[in-house]
């Protein structure tokens, strides 16, 4: 901003300068610029209606005026003078010249006018330049045209010489842009949807370069963005022409030349006055005046339509070119736009729209549109013709006929071309323009269900394939994605055109075969790497290739291929355990463990065999409540291994099922044992069995030293993960500073390893410390980068997220949207506890279910219903012997002991709430406040014992509790 400022009035900071003489000496040194004025100069010019008697003293006693109306360093004194001791941003006159400049070459004509004008441009070709351009754009041509004449009209009275040259070139293309000339423009017949961006980034292209194209598979409209650059181009004369009919290179410059109106007097046409030589002549009619050439569809002639562009550019000043091709022209000047597929909302936007028109009463769900969606891969031609298929299909119907999609997407709009007529085509049409050898790379390609690697492409291919992707880059039937390293990805359209074309060609049983080797060393290769330094590398590939190594899975389960499945799915297993997938393990574990345990185990595939058992007979302890004895008893013939971490999952397993009665006592035997691989998992097993019985102290014990034997050469993830544990627990005793420690030390390892599951719920532990020190804003913000986070999450995760968001109401005062958030995620919850993982998952019933409980009796609500439901839970899961998670059933003690003490009997409440202490009941949120709670009243006395010794007790404590009633 300026600081002193001499335009209108004289002022410094915004404060007027007094005294006519102190303001006309600032001016004047303005003026003057850096350079400044000699004494006797400046004199002249402040006093120029008479000098004093002492011209020197007298301009000494008005620079000492101005200084201190402005600053001491203000004015300098020179050897012969005085000179403003500004930079230019700091005076208003000397700032005109470099904002105006730059307010023009953004485009910003209407701010930059009053500026230049300002900037003595008669005498600045540059500054007259830059005004000339905005003045055309900001009140059009005709101004800029008359600007121009009174700028020579000047220089011709005062100095008798023309404008200099590059002033006379802009003169001439004003003139032409007075009388514009647009040839073979085509105007849109509906909106255009989603390419706001694009639009943007190729008119910034344009302006900045001399060769761009759009570049991209067919259908995915190429054609119509060029149209829209064209019809809004700034260039005075734009041609478009149209390369899709011609099928001769040679015809491309003679396309041109009929559109331009020059005819080719070699081929036997006549024409103006003009060079014979074609070029020649299309160079003269693009050379002078600022043109666009457009040049659609180049792909299928495109090395005549690139010696054609090279030519032209390298001989005219002022032409730019535009080309839409499936492959780019491969010029040094050319800027490909390699244009993207629809983001999904306004691929759905674009199929809603489209068919709407085609039938007003459609019936749109947002799901079933989705399902279509997705299956097209952005690409708008084909939404627009599977969006045609309304008028006598559902979408559902349309969804589901896409599993044929080039049967069903034939017909379109009459008006599009016939390359486009049928989404067959439009792929026929970049298949047709392949040599052999791309034909046969493509369709091996299409087995990567998931995109795929060069090593990938090398595998199937046979041969190194960095060259022939490369053309298939080119061609645009490859895209590139940069995920840390190269990925490579067909679009599914072109994929599923290439599986027909390997099947026709009979290749699909030795591609396929070269598929599962490539799979199968890919695994092999990452299990011997995955518990090691270089753990978080492994994660990352493996996430890449994951899609495609489970397809193989699939593929390998559907023929019974025992080597296959055992081989790919103890790496995905161990993968996903690392991961926190452990729904994935679940989903797969019956039909690999089947096949697995369906032959005998050959020796080169032992340790998978222990890795995929041993892990899935985890997941079945955990999710079902037993493991099959097959199983177990395929494991004990195998043996524990040489591999230490293998060796000491299927000893603790092992050690675990044998004696069902012993378990914690084998737990702290094998804690001891001198192999620190056994000792760590027995001790980790040991403070999840110690946190289930309710015994916090033994398990935050049995976890901190699991810790203590952690290894980093085994890879981070077992300190990352022992740390979220720890973290846990001491959120649970209520101990919040420890709680953030070790929540802060898991998070980076979680987050390198891509553990979302484990990291989210980590990050909600910590928007649950937040509410509980009053740091709402944090928390809220937690909370919504959690929701935003992209990770295929199933529970417990989003389990924190929904009870921590009703939290944060309440603690805010929004009693009733937080109590309505509370009853939404227990029926939430309740709806993901069913089938395999119920055994898992009823703890978290019983937890959410308490804490609706307790957070409505904290807010004065009685809840009965829910009461009466939750007590008849406490009372059922005591009703046995078998398991029961002690802190949760903690949790739904204290729920019913405060409901007791605010709505029901004191006494009775005094006693729940001293067995819910005794259970350990788990602190973790607000509305499980002890504070709040003990000043309802002191827990009553009870038994000693720990909480198997209390279940008796507890038992006929419940038994008493005023039964539930039926409500109608």
């Amino acid at each position: 901003m300026s600081r002193l400022t001499v335009l209108d009035e004289v002022a410094w900071d915004g404060r007027e300068i007094a005294g006519d003489r102190t303001a006309t000496l600032l001016r004047a040194l303005a003026d003057a610029g850096p350079a400044g004025l000699s004494a006797d100069e400046l004199a002249d010019q402040v006093w120029a209606d008479g000098l004093p008697a002492n011209p020197r003293k007298a301009l000494q006693v008005v620079v000492s005026r101005a200084r201190t109306a402005t600053a001491a360093e203000v004015i300098e004194r020179t050897r012969q003078g005085y000179r403003l001791n500004l930079a230019a941003a700091e005076v208003d006159a000397w700032a005109l010249r470099p904002e105006g400049l730059r307010l023009a070459a953004e485009g910003k004509y209407a701010d930059a006018v009053p500026l230049l004008e300002r900037a003595t441009p008669d005498d600045d070709a540059e500054v007259m330049t830059a005004l000339l351009r905005a003045l055309a754009g900001a009140q059009g041509v005709p101004a800029a045209l008359a600007r121009f004449e009174q700028y020579r009209a000047r220089l011709a009275d005062a100095f008798g010489v023309d404008p200099p040259p590059q002033l006379r070139a802009l003169h001439l293309e004003l003139l032409a842009a007075d009388r514009p000339i647009r040839s073979g423009i085509r105007y849109d017949v509906d909106r255009l949807i989603g390419r706001e961006a694009d639009i943007a980034a190729l008119r910034t292209l344009v302006r900045g370069h001399r060769v761009v194209s759009i570049v991209g598979p067919g259908g995915l409209g190429k054609t119509r963005l060029a149209q829209l650059v064209a019809r809004s181009a700034e260039q005075p004369v734009v041609h478009v022409v149209e390369l899709a009919g011609l099928t001769s290179p040679a015809g491309v410059a003679v396309e041109v030349g009929d559109v331009l109106g020059i005819r080719d007097a070699a081929a036997g046409r006549t024409g103006p006055a003009r060079p014979t030589d074609l070029l020649a002549r299309l160079v003269d009619a693009v050379g002078t005046i600022p043109t666009l050439l457009v040049l659609d569809n180049c792909e299928h002639l495109v090395e005549a339509a690139a010696d054609l562009v090279a030519t032209l550019v390298s001989r005219t000043p002022n032409l730019t070119v535009l080309t839409t091709s499936r492959v780019p022209l491969g010029l040094p000047a050319e800027r490909t736009y390699p244009l993207p597929i629809l983001p999904p909302a306004e691929a759905a936007t674009l199929f809603c729209e489209r068919a709407t028109a085609a039938r007003p009463d459609v019936t749109l769900d947002p799901a079933e549109v989705r399902a279509v969606v997705d299956r097209l891969d952005g690409l708008p031609l084909a939404l627009e013709l599977a969006a045609a298929k309304v008028r006598s299909m559902t979408v559902a119907e349309i969804a589901r006929g896409l599993d044929d999609r080039f049967a069903l997407l034939r017909g379109g709009s009459r008006a599009i071309p016939e390359r486009h007529q049928t989404l067959h085509a439009v792929i026929d049409w970049s298949w047709n323009l392949l040599t052999e050898d791309q034909r046969f790379a493509l369709r091996r390609l299409a087995v990567f269900r998931d995109g795929f690697s060069l090593d990938g492409a090398t595998a199937v291919l046979g041969h190194d394939a960095r060259e022939v992707v490369a053309e298939l880059v080119d061609h645009s039937l490859v895209a590139v994605r940069e995920q840390g390293r190269i990925r490579f990805r067909l679009l599914e359209t072109v994929r599923e055109f290439s599986r027909m074309r390997l099947s026709d060609a009979g290749d699909d049983e030795a591609a396929g075969q070269a598929l599962r080797a490539w799979a199968a060393d890919v695994a092999q290769q990452a299990m011997r790497r995955l518990c090691t330094p270089d753990q978080v590398a492994t994660m990352t590939r493996v996430r890449q290739e994951e899609g495609n190594l489970v397809d193989v899975l699939r593929t390998g389960l559907a023929d019974g291929d025992v080597s296959t499945v055992t081989t790919l799915y103890a790496l995905l297993v161990a993968f996903w355990l690392i991961e926190g997938s452990h729904d994935k393990v679940v989903g797969t574990a019956a039909e690999a463990v089947t096949l697995t345990l369906s032959e005998p185990t050959p020796p080169h595939l032992a340790d998978a065999t222990r890795i995929s058992l041993g892990i899935a007979g985890t997941n079945q302890m955990i999710f079902q409540g037993k493991v099959d004895e097959h199983l177990l008893d395929r494991l004990r013939q195998l043996g524990p291994g040489t591999d230490p971490l293998t060796a000491s999952m299927v000893a603790v397993l092992l050690a675990w099922c044998a004696e069902p009665d012993r378990q914690v006592e084998r737990l702290q035997q094998m804690a001891e044992d001198p192999d620190p691989a056994v000792a760590r998992l027995a001790l980790m097993w040991a403070s999840h069995a110690y946190e289930n019985l309710g015994d916090l102290v033994a398990s935050q014990a049995a976890a901190y030293r699991a810790l203590e034997l952690c290894d980093d050469e085994q890879g981070p993830w077992m300190r990352g993960l022992l740390s979220a544990t720890i973290s846990g627990l001491a959120f649970q005793c209520g101990d919040l500073p420890t709680a953030a420690r070790y929540a802060e030390a898991a998070l980076p390892v979680l987050r390198a390893l891509g553990a979302h599951e484990d990291h989210a719920q980590t990050r909600a532990l910590l928007a649950m410390l937040a509410i509980h020190e009053g740091r709402f804003d944090d928390a809220e913000q937690i909370f919504d980068e959690v929701a935003g986070e992209d990770s295929a999450n199933a529970l417990p995760s989003p389990l924190e997220l929904m009870w921590g968001r009703a939290e944060l109401l309440l603690a805010r005062g929004d009693i009733d949207a937080g109590l309505t958030a509370y009853t939404h995620a227990l029926a939430t919850i309740r709806a993901h506890g069913l089938g395999q993982a119920r055994a898992a998952f009823a703890p978290w019933h019983v937890f959410a279910h308490a804490a609706v409980v307790a957070a409505h009796v904290r807010h004065g609500r009685p809840i009965h219903d829910g009461r009466d439901e939750l007590l008849h839970t406490a009372q059922t899961s005591l009703a046995h012997d078998g398991f029961v998670d002690v802190p949760v059933l903690g949790c739904a003690l204290f729920a019913l002991g405060v409901w007791e003490l605010t709505f029901g009997d004191r006494a009775t409440g005094a006693t729940l709430l001293a067995y819910a202490q005794r259970f350990a009941y788990n602190r973790m949120l607000p509305s499980f406040d002890w504070r709040w709670a003990t000043s309802l009243a002191q827990p009553a006395e009870i038994p000693p014992g720990d909480p198997a010794q209390l279940r008796e007790p507890l038992r006929a404590v419940l038994a008493g509790v005023s039964q539930p009633i039926l409500r109608l």
